[in-house]
């Protein structure tokens, strides 16, 4: 599979683990995988290489190394001509022979057309289900161009989901976890926190007929100030709200909640994973762009709370119309609801925790998932 999204953002160790899953999963099933990531010249040479290393880095922590592919492209050309390039894991002659026969996997359309051209067949994986069909209305990114399209938006083309498809045949799947990553860990002290790690601003917004999907997690948090203090449990939001912000860190420390740097507690793979493993659970609010449009998200963050055995509280996008019933994973759309499932969490937890491992094991392992994306993909 293809991404362009992990290598310029070395911080992110929960976004290493996006395509991670698929690399692991597919690579579970015998499936011959690579993870082909583009790196785009940012101006400064330094902080490529910087950030080339630190990717390669990672992916030797994680055990991958031999099965990773960046490419680099100094002269930041993402469109045609592509431009000058350098690879990092295959010689790009042997990169080229390999994907004539190849299916791409292009998660997010993070490869473009002049680079996608050279595979056999592609698939369009859409991970932002909602703003991405409103975008794909006024920019190219790659809806109609590709062999396949496939969505995390399980609801979709719902009644209750404005998002119009405009005749494209969207394949609706759950992100994958590979279970054996996510071992349950001993359970956490009930003085341990429900935590997430999330983006504060994305300064993004989609617009349909004159309404606005606003794409700032910021503004879910805090339309739900009160959840820790209804609740009654420790709460912890790893965000990168910017150190300048004092007035958003101020409100949130009054209203109880928690504050912690997730580059520190999850600035790689290895500390995103063992800060979800020693959490009570997961405490996450959504977009208001996912809430508002029903398109079914679901996150693959809270997919790897699941697998861990830890329980999660997150906030209704649709999807909880396409899942089992669980004790696992509640759904809220106010904060009086999530508080009261919080609550409900902690009267047993034990039993949470088993159903949440249950909830992954059944509808999110990429051995579940990944032979429905393969078939969906003709590959």
């Amino acid at each position: 599979m293809g991404s362009e999204f992990v290598a310029q953002y070395p911080e992110g160790g929960g976004v290493f683990w996006v395509p991670l899953q698929y690399l692991l999963g597919l690579r579970e099933l015998g499936v011959d995988a690579w993870w082909l990531e583009l790196l785009y010249g940012s101006g400064d040479a330094a902080r490529d290489r910087a950030r080339i290393a630190a990717f390669l880095a990672a992916a030797d922590e994680m055990g991958v190394r031999e099965r990773v592919v960046l490419v680099y492209f100094p002269e930041n050309r993402r469109e045609e001509p592509p431009g000058r390039r350098e690879s990092f894991g295959l010689p790009l002659d042997e990169l080229s022979a390999r994907v004539k026969d190849g299916l791409l996997l292009n998660l997010a359309n993070s490869v473009p057309a002049p680079l996608r051209a050279e595979f056999a067949r592609t698939a369009l994986l859409d991970l932002d289900p909602g703003p991405f069909q409103i975008w794909a209305r006024e920019y190219d990114i790659g809806v109609g161009q590709h062999d396949a399209h496939l969505t995390i938006g399980v609801h979709l083309g719902a009644e209750d989901c404005p998002i119009p498809l405009d005749g494209v045949d969207w394949k609706r799947f759950w992100p994958p976890v590979h279970l054996p990553s996510w071992t349950t860990e001993e359970a956490p002290a009930p003085s341990a926190p429900y935590t997430t790690v999330t983006q504060w601003w994305t300064e993004q917004y989609a617009f349909l007929d004159g309404e606005c999907f606003d794409c700032n997690k910021r503004t879910s948090y805090l339309a739900n100030l009160a959840i820790p203090a209804l609740a009654g449990v420790p709460i912890e939001l790893a965000a990168n709200i910017h150190p300048g912000e004092r007035a958003d860190r101020a409100l949130l420390a009054r209203h109880g909640w928690r504050l912690a740097d997730p580059n520190v507690v999850a600035g790689t793979p290895a500390r995103f994973r063992a800060y979800v493993q020693g959490s009570r659970g997961e405490l996450g609010c959504v977009k208001p762009a996912y809430a508002k449009s029903r398109s079914g998200w679901l996150s693959d963050r809270t997919v790897c709370y699941l697998a861990s055995g830890r329980p999660c509280v997150v906030e209704a996008t649709g999807a909880e119309a396409h899942l089992p019933e669980s004790a696992g994973l509640r759904t809220f759309r106010e904060a009086a609801e999530a508080a009261a499932a919080l609550r409900e969490v902690e009267c047993d937890w034990q039993a949470a925790s088993r159903a949440a491992r249950a909830l992954a094991a059944e509808v999110c392992s990429s051995r579940v998932v990944l032979p429905e994306v393969l078939r969906a993909s003709g590959g």
